[in-house]
Parts: structure tokens; sequence; C-alpha cells
């Protein structure tokens, strides 16, 4: 009588897309699972450079690796997981920009200057937050292209390059930021950050109301930015009463 054995390693991993070059990131595997028996062993090998590193633990919530990536370019991330009979080994990548390709529009150092408390709210698995002033650049290109200020030649969004205009979009992006973080806070339950969370809506609202008229300098639903106007930036009260 021949026995067929019928366990299937599934490996799971969840990791961001994009990372810049030294910042923290988490390479999540506690979703890897075998059906019928029970996994053994479990390694990360965080580029194809680097050592095959083991993140097996008794409680699979600590399938984790932290990690930091030295030089840009495609990192391929390789997860394998054995149940003592069978190995699998799959690959995902990620890929690991430099600062200035990244071209973020603002930073942790502008968060911080006006909300301290934010820096100890900063998610397990990262040491920064620049993953959000990411999503708050492509909040910004997305919304300018709904608004019809994209790159008329070929009618397609601009790219992030393009818009190097830090006296334009940097406060945007900064108010974006914070009240994306608020609002992630809020959500997880912490309803105490309800106003801060209205706050920097209002604020965002405002900035970049000022942003799209110094960006379409002339009101003809064209990006200018080689017109000479004189910024007015109004100076915001952050004390919350």
């Amino acid at each position: 009588i021949r026995h067929w054995r019928t366990c299937m390693i599934f490996i799971d991993c969840k990791n961001e897309e994009i990372i810049q070059v030294s910042d923290k990131t988490r390479i999540d595997v506690s979703g890897t699972f075998v059906s019928g028996d029970a996994i053994t062993e479990i390694e990360i090998q965080p580029s194809a450079s680097d050592n095959f590193i083991s993140v097996f633990n008794s409680d699979i919530e600590q399938w984790y690796l932290d990690w930091a990536y030295d030089s840009s370019g495609t990192k391929v991330i390789s997860v394998r997981a054995t149940d003592g009979t069978d190995t699998v080994t799959t690959t995902f990548s990620i890929e690991c920009v430099s600062s200035a390709d990244d071209n973020l529009y603002s930073n942790d150092n502008q968060i911080f200057q006006i909300e301290t408390e934010l820096k100890k709210y900063i998610p397990q698995g990262r040491n920064s937050y620049k993953n959000i002033h990411r999503e708050a650049q492509s909040r910004i290109i997305n919304y300018l292209d709904r608004k019809n200020i994209n790159n008329g030649s070929t009618g397609l969004p601009y790219a992030k390059d393009e818009l190097n205009l830090a006296g334009e979009l940097s406060k945007w992006s900064l108010y974006e930021s914070i009240y994306m973080i608020y609002t992630d806070l809020f959500l997880s339950g912490g309803e105490k950050f309800q106003a801060k969370m209205e706050q920097y809506r209002l604020l965002r609202n405002d900035e970049r109301d000022r942003a799209m008229i110094r960006i379409d300098k002339d009101g003809d639903g064209n990006f200018d930015p080689k017109l000479d106007v004189a910024q007015d930036m109004k100076t915001f009260q952050m004390v919350l009463r």
C-alpha cells in the first residue's frame, strides 16, 4: 500500500514594495503555514548577497526580520521553510532607492518640529515615516492629475522628479503626512486623536489650495514652474484649543 504525503507548505511574505537606503523595514513571514503538519524551521535571506537568517520561534507572530539595505537596487528576498520532510523556497522583491531618487517632498524633522509626540508612534519594524511621506507624494501627484495639472505633452501625471518644487509642495506634503498618521491612530481606536486628525485635514486642504494657485500661477490650468510669483505663506497655529 502506497501512502501519499499530502502536506503542502504555503509561504506568505509581507514586505514593502519600496524602501529608502538605510531605512528600517520589516520582512514578515508570520502568515506562512503548512497543511496537515507544522513548520519546523523558517529562514529569510534579505538579498542574494546575504545569508539565510532563521526567524523560527514558538510564537508565530515573531516570524519576521527587521532589516535595512545599504545600497539601492532591486533586492530579491528568499524565504525558506520546512516541516522536517519537505522544504520550500519562495522569492519576493523589494525596490531600494536613494534619498535623491525617492525625492520626497517632506521629512520627519518637519513632523517632529510641530508634533513631537509622533516620535513614539512610529510603527514597529520601522524607524521613520518615510513610507508616509512617499504616500503623501503619490496623493499630491494624483490630485494634481485629477485637476488636469499634468504633463501636457503626454497627458500623463507628472513624475515625482518633474515636481521638484520644495517651496510649493513641502507644506502640502507635511500636512498630508501628519493627517494620514493621525487618521491611522484614530482608526486604531485612539479617539483622542480625532481632533488632531481634523485639524491637519483642514491645514492640508488650506495648503493644498495655496499650492494649487502657486503651481498653476497664471490660472490657465497648466503647470507653470518658471513663473516668478511671490509665495504668501500663512503661519498656522498648532496649538489645539
